[in-house]
């Protein structure tokens, strides 16, 4: 534990304007079709401690995440979705610490808000499959302040034509004050591509934090999948590390989810 590595920001500056989560329980949302495009780039290492709270690890080599989400329809209506993270660690857990979020219509804004706390601000979000190319982009105010292009794409097949998703992490403000609400989700992969990502437009500032600056393309890649969204289950204690207790399982009515 001594030789581990933290962040080393005061969660109450990353907390700021955390929104307020609504624990309770509701039906799982099955969205069909959904096509997901994430890309990971490295950063420095010291550029992920500063911008963690103390309480998770950073990942090594420190990455940033982003991810784009089109939902052709389904209980939200059709929307984009796009959220940029920091890959982290609570205990060996691999997840994500999500500093900025958008979306297309207010339903998918309110929902992800709401029930695991995106800090989603409206914006245009487009994410579309090309013959060379898969492109994701974030426009707020007329300005494009996020591209990602994704080239050299090859499909995967077989056992391995899957993408592992590192869970997000919001803060959000909880009964019991703040806390890091995690993202709850299952995939059903249909079809999935991979190739190299290039971060054609990065507005650091306008994402939310300047200090982060995608520097190598480690993998881009394009899923087709079948996405089911369950209640949150567990809320992160920004503080303590997981090693020491920090990480809370929600209880709902006299026992807690299995």
């Amino acid at each position: 534990m001594s030789k581990a590595l933290f962040g080393s920001c005061d969660p109450t500056t990353l907390a700021a304007n955390a929104p307020d989560v609504d624990l309770g329980e509701f039906a799982e949302v099955k969205l069909e079709q959904v096509h997901i495009y994430s890309a990971l780039f490295e950063i420095p290492l010291h550029g992920a401690i500063r911008s963690l709270p103390v309480g998770v690890h950073p990942s090594i080599p420190a990455l940033s995440c982003a991810t784009f989400w089109r939902c052709p329809g389904g209980p939200l209506g059709a929307f984009e979705l796009a959220f940029i993270g920091l890959a982290c660690r609570t205990g060996i857990k691999p997840r994500q610490l999500v500093y900025s979020a958008f979306a297309d219509t207010d339903a998918a804004c309110g929902f992800f808000r709401q029930r695991y706390g995106f800090p989603c601000r409206s914006a245009k979000v487009r994410q579309r499959e090309y013959y060379d190319r898969v492109l994701g982009s974030v426009e707020m105010l007329g300005k494009r302040i996020l591209e990602i292009s994704t080239t050299g794409l090859t499909p995967l097949v077989g056992m391995g034509s899957f993408v592992k998703y590192s869970a997000a992490l919001n803060f959000a403000r909880v009964p019991e004050g703040v806390g890091l609400v995690q993202l709850e989700a299952s995939y059903e992969f249909t079809r999935v591509i991979r190739g190299v990502p290039q971060a054609v437009t990065y507005d650091g500032a306008a994402l939310g934090d300047a200090t982060i600056v995608p520097v190598y393309p480690v993998s881009g890649a394009h899923a087709i999948v079948n996405l089911t969204l369950h209640p949150a289950r567990f809320v992160v204690d920004p503080v303590t590390p997981a090693e020491r207790g920090g990480v809370r399982r929600i209880e709902r009515g006299n026992a807690a989810r299995a």
